[in-house]
């Protein structure tokens, strides 16, 4: 009898699951666990508890993604309720998916010789403050640097800050298969509640005038950055 190819799930249920940062991989049958991560950073024993989801539920193997993330791949997906009950009751959490503000990425600029920022602090305190908005017409990736050698990539973020002067901003910058180099603002931000004014403010911006399914360096292509620019320059 000729094996189904049937995947044992429906799009649908796919969809949803991906909503909880599970992704199927090809085949349908498997999935993978996206982790998040702040800067780059996890502890030893957080380390030790993915060690152990992925031996039990995995294959025993761990991904780390371009942006400092950590996946757990292989996933059978008879296996995911278990996987789901167990993550809840370890101390990491599933990543943020979605049209969302995702996990932050940070260097070490907080120890490297060349950071002049506390990276990994402003990691966590923009995670803290934006990482709950929702429902953006698309996701919003946000770096932090801690000085120009861009080790973070903040001009190919939607957000990037970078620790020269006080802070720089960078914005609309992304990869992928139509990359674009983000656009520096015209005016450096000395105090930390100023940039998080900012911070706010463009994402503020993009939620008003950006479409659906459309990346911030589109919408700042098509609305102008000009006009970003005019309603940011009261905040300085």
């Amino acid at each position: 009898m000729q094996k189904s190819t049937q995947p044992p799930i429906s799009d649908q249920e796919i969809a949803k699951l991906k909503e909880s940062a599970l992704f199927s991989e090809k085949g349908k049958t498997k999935f993978s666990s996206r982790l998040l991560v702040i800067g780059g950073l996890l502890t030893a024993e957080q380390l030790r508890e993915i060690a152990k989801l992925a031996s039990r539920y995995g294959d025993g193997s761990v991904h780390l993604t371009t942006r400092q993330g950590v996946e757990i791949p292989h996933i059978p997906y008879e296996k995911l309720n278990l996987f789901q009950r167990a993550l809840e009751k370890s101390s990491v959490k599933p990543a943020q998916s979605g049209k969302c503000v995702r996990a932050i990425t940070a260097c070490p600029g907080s120890y490297c010789k060349f950071g002049t920022i506390d990276t990994q602090q402003l990691a966590k305190e923009l995670f803290k403050k934006f990482g709950k908005r929702k429902n953006l017409p698309h996701k919003f990736k946000i770096a932090v640097s801690g000085c120009r050698h861009c080790c973070s990539k903040p001009h190919e973020n939607d957000l990037g800050v970078m620790g020269i002067g006080k802070f720089a901003v960078f914005v609309g910058g992304m990869a992928g298969k139509t990359p674009r180099w983000g656009d520096k603002l015209p005016f450096e931000i000395k105090e930390k509640s100023k940039l998080f004014n900012i911070v706010n403010a463009v994402i503020n911006w993009y939620e008003k005038n950006g479409n659906d399914k459309e990346r911030f360096g589109a919408t700042i292509e098509r609305v102008g950055l000009a006009n970003l620019i005019d309603e940011l320059s009261p905040l300085q």
